[in-house]
């Protein structure tokens, strides 16, 4: 199946490479014997329905051939090492890339592998997850595992049921978390107060996962998160009131994890304009920058430079909406003011990230998610 174009909203992740972390230390666990993964392409006879919904997902092009955004960063910072003259190992491609090199590679140089994205094979064959202090793990098995019932299962390939106590947390040993070399926290899923990522990511939807199986729903493997608008708009509420001469943006963040969430690239930020009764504008809010109340997102520091990457970071100034809470950002209400919009847009990367890493200028275009607008009396 010939794969579409990647668009701005199939961008999904921003990848980061460890500088400080040791060659090897990410690599998943394989089982013994392993001969690589199979490509997804394998699935598709039996499996079709799941298998176009995954070919349209960020999951099927997160590898570096077919992100120009993840390619981007690679080379910004293998060019950073060159300079430094250290060698670059190829931490994201344990999550972003495991079949690359034919293994979960980490530590060896990096190579495009014949098996796109993230494989059914790589999620499909994960038996258990193990936490560390800076990042989580996988053991894989030669088994295909699954979260559905597998007794009386009749198929060309052993199936086994995964062991964790929900399928949610086999999700968390690559979302999960992420610490650089001097443990500063680069994702922070687990820090966010997530929860059942299944019944967001991975909603029921008509049809049969299996071909020959009679089941009238399946779990979607598209995989919907920030490169789509309407998961952005059903997890984020904004509204406006006024009174005694002050306007009030309420933000109220509905999710189970912080707004933005997770990749350190991505931003949100509010734009508020009051119009006279003639709809001329009288008040816009100042354009979104670090520090200023109207940007939701991480910044990252070292000692007094900011924005540095990942890779440099020391800190992080952190100014994400936090799970159920409501920010509320407030302006004076100009003379002659009749009425006020204010529209929230989304970013999956910022131009200044975009122009630092070489990322394409299209990626880093804003996306409105939603707006609202009140009368002034």
């Amino acid at each position: 199946m010939k794969k579409p174009k990647l668009a701005l909203q199939r961008v999904f992740f921003a990848f980061f490479l460890l500088l400080m972390i040791p060659a090897g230390a990410l690599a998943h666990k394989l089982p013994a014997g392993f001969k690589g993964f199979k490509d997804s392409a394998s699935c598709a006879p039996c499996h079709v329905t799941i298998y176009n919904e995954w070919s349209m997902s960020m999951h099927s092009m997160s590898d570096r051939k077919s992100d120009p955004a993840h390619n981007a960063v690679f080379l910004a910072f293998s060019q950073f090492m060159a300079k430094a003259g250290k060698k670059a190992p190829y931490f994201c491609g344990s999550c972003h890339s495991p079949a690359a090199a034919g293994r979960p590679a980490s530590g060896a140089k990096e190579a495009y592998s014949s098996v796109p994205g993230i494989p059914c094979a790589f999620c499909h064959g994960v038996e258990s997850m193990s936490g560390g202090k800076l990042f989580n793990t996988y053991s894989l098995s030669t088994t295909t595992t699954s979260a559905g019932a597998v007794s009386g299962v009749s198929a060309p390939h052993p199936v086994s049921k995964w062991s964790f106590a929900s399928p949610s947390e086999m999700c968390l040993g690559c979302h999960g978390k992420m610490k650089n070399g001097k443990g500063t926290v680069i994702c922070s899923m687990d820090m966010e107060g997530s929860s059942d990522c299944i019944s967001c990511h991975m909603k029921k939807v008509p049809g049969t996962s299996t071909f020959g199986v009679a089941e009238k729903s399946h779990y979607s493997h598209f995989f919907p998160g920030g490169h789509d608008r309407q998961m952005l708009k059903k997890g984020i509420s904004l509204s406006l009131t006024a009174n005694a001469r002050k306007l009030l943006v309420n933000i109220k963040n509905e999710n189970p994890h912080y707004f933005p969430s997770t990749s350190p690239m991505r931003a949100a930020y509010v734009k508020v304009d009051v119009l006279d009764r003639n709809g001329k504008v009288i008040f816009t809010s100042p354009a979104p920058m670090p520090g200023q109340k109207e940007l939701f997102m991480r910044v990252f520091t070292a000692g007094m430079k900011k924005g540095v990457p990942p890779w440099m970071a020391e800190k992080a100034v952190d100014s994400r909406i936090k799970t159920g809470e409501t920010r509320t950002l407030t302006y004076d209400i100009p003379k002659g003011a009749a009425r006020a919009r204010a529209v929230l847009y989304y970013r999956l990367f910022t131009p200044a990230a975009a122009a630092k890493f070489g990322i394409p200028a299209r990626m880093a275009k804003p996306v409105k998610v939603t707006e609202t607008g009140i009368n002034i009396n």
